[in-house]
């Protein structure tokens, strides 16, 4: 059904695409070299973020690594170029539809971009209907002209209404970088595998990019310039065109490794980097955030950044990661929660085990008594779970003292496994895998369950390897 579901979904997008291109003139630009981003779905609204650019194609020329990665075992200190994707002035403006009704779009005001916020704007698109699935069209222009200079079309599903019982799939992966493309300039394999899938949403955890490591970013322009290029590969900017996207960070794209408040890098400040983040992806008031996908589903996203201690403080009751009022809203809210099953998507571990030498989240010995207060707390809520990014190894993993169970989605690829992993422990570990790829979550009538799945395809199948699949539910 899936399958059938995305096919279609294209045909219907290749017919837009063929309308819209009808009106777009010779130019000069602006053009969407960067692509579109569409997220913060609810049942009512989404957001879709747009980005003008001189160029129809980002420069991937501008050093090798930016299309050949890097080997585990090379180093490199090159610096991130800045003009792999340049900004443009201009005017955009979004419609939208949704495809089982036939009406005409609904348009946004034209909306000039401003190069103080790298020429991006965010649209939020109201009123719209839960449960259905949209088309929409992003119309681009030179300012004060009526001739379109590019175009393209996206598509998303908002989520249903908490009284319906709908089979509900979503994807979650983490940590992708410059130096693990494994597609030359189409970028990241696991975006056209995980399209083929056909999630009614994906989460990505965080580590988006690294600033701190090749090309390296210690500037805003160098820091703003990487964001351009991650999603101006073809296969990740065709993913996030046509999914309902979450994304949260963590301390490679805030500044850099194992990061706190008032730490810089190079040029780069922590609150600079708290702006580009908010910049660069669809985002709401908060970073921390609760959304119900109907009456069996609901996630938690956490903010592991903002609100944080010092690592370097001693543990005790006040430090924290979370802060009190995320912490104090996350308690409060999964308990007023009558969803079947609830899904808590954090940035790091709350479980682990994690590998000798990280303290940096719950798992780790530096904030061992908030982590063992939120498993306490988790390991009294009814069929809920915690996903986990940020470790570069796919797993599966049960708290042996409080039951509480852990998925680890691994990394976006299996190149992305820099840094190495632990050794599988038996006490904790259900499944334990070397490699990456993204973890599918699937909920049909009630039942849920996990899969862990390769960032490419396998054989002749057209789909990827399922490495383990964890029944959700029974503990």
């Amino acid at each position: 059904m899936y399958y059938q579901c995305v096919k279609l979904r294209q045909i219907i997008i290749a017919v837009y695409l063929s309308i819209s291109l009808d009106g777009v003139a010779d130019s000069s630009g602006p053009y969407l070299a960067s692509g579109i981003k569409i997220g913060e779905v609810d049942q009512t609204s989404a957001i879709v973020w747009v980005r003008l650019t001189h160029e129809k194609r980002a420069h991937f020329d501008k050093l090798p690594i930016l299309t050949k990665g890097l080997k585990r075992n090379e180093k490199d200190a090159e610096s991130m170029p800045e003009g792999v994707a340049r900004g443009m002035a201009g005017e955009v403006r979004v419609g939208y539809v949704a495809t089982n009704e036939k009406r005409a779009f609904a348009w946004t005001d034209w909306t000039q971009v401003l190069a103080e916020n790298d020429f991006t704007h965010q649209f939020k698109l109201a009123d719209l209907k839960s449960g259905a699935s949209y088309s929409c069209i992003v119309q681009v222009r030179e300012v004060g002209s009526d001739k379109l200079s590019s175009t393209t079309n996206g598509s998303f599903k908002t989520a249903p209404k908490k009284t319906q019982p709908v089979p509900i799939r979503f994807i979650v992966t983490t940590c992708q970088s410059v130096r693990s493309i494994d597609s030359g300039a189409q970028g990241h394999v696991a975006y056209k595998t995980m399209l083929e899938l056909d999630p009614h949403f994906f989460v990505h955890t965080g580590d988006i990019l690294y600033y701190d490591k090749a090309p390296l970013c210690k500037n805003i322009k160098q820091a703003r310039a990487k964001w351009n290029l991650i999603f101006a590969y073809e296969h990740n900017m065709n993913f996030h065109r046509q999914v309902s996207s979450y994304f949260m960070k963590d301390d490679h794209d805030t500044l850099k490794n194992d990061c706190w408040p008032g730490q810089t890098y190079g040029d780069l400040t922590f609150d600079q980097g708290l702006k580009i983040f908010r910049e660069q992806v669809p985002m709401g008031k908060k970073t921390y955030r609760t959304i119900r996908w109907g009456k069996h589903v609901q996630i938690w996203l956490t903010e592991h950044r903002d609100f944080r201690t010092s690592n370097r403080v001693e543990d005790g009751p006040e430090k924290t990661i979370l802060g009190m009022e995320q912490k104090a809203w996350l308690m409060r809210t999964m308990k007023q929660s009558d969803a079947t099953h609830k899904f808590l998507i954090v940035p790091g571990p709350i479980v682990g085990p994690d590998k000798r030498g990280k303290n940096d989240n719950h798992s780790n010995k530096g904030f061992s008594n908030e982590g063992q207060q939120l498993r306490n707390f988790l390991a009294k809520q009814k069929n809920t779970y915690v996903i986990c990014g940020d470790r570069h190894w796919q797993y599966c993993s049960k708290d042996p003292q409080t039951g509480v169970l852990e998925m680890g989605c691994g990394p976006v690829n299996d190149q992305h496994m820099f840094g190495g992993a632990p050794k599988a422990d038996k006490t904790y570990h259900r499944f334990f895998g070397k490699k990456g790829g993204f973890l599918a979550v699937t909920v049909v009538d009630g039942k849920a369950k996990a899969e862990w799945m390769s960032a490419d395809v396998k054989g002749n199948t057209g789909k990827p390897e399922i490495r383990y699949t964890e029944l959700l539910g029974s503990r």
